[in-house]
């Protein structure tokens, strides 16, 4: 059993160092054409958008609780009349 296993594992390694090669060259050959594709700045892109939205949201609620009255003022005045115009 120790031997099935360890041929497997180097199988396995063999087919993944072949498959790290090609990849290796197919990225040398689009750097050589002038064509990289490592997507790197899309991922950059991606999360300094993330992040900045979160940012803009939380901006934008503060903006609102700064906009709005206090509920407990609101409610107050509900309940005198004051909104619907029969004050007294």
């Amino acid at each position: 059993m120790f031997y099935r296993d360890f041929f497997l594992a180097e199988a396995i390694v063999s087919v993944r160092l072949q498959e790290m090669a090609r990849r290796c060259e197919a990225r040398r050959l689009l750097r050589q054409a002038g064509i990289d594709q490592r997507g790197w700045w899309p991922r950059q892109r991606c999360w300094l958008s993330c992040h900045l939205g979160r940012l803009l949201v939380a901006l934008g609620q503060r903006l609102q609780q700064y906009g709005q009255p206090p509920a407990t003022l609101l409610n107050g005045q509900i309940g005198r009349g004051a909104l619907s115009g029969n004050e007294g």
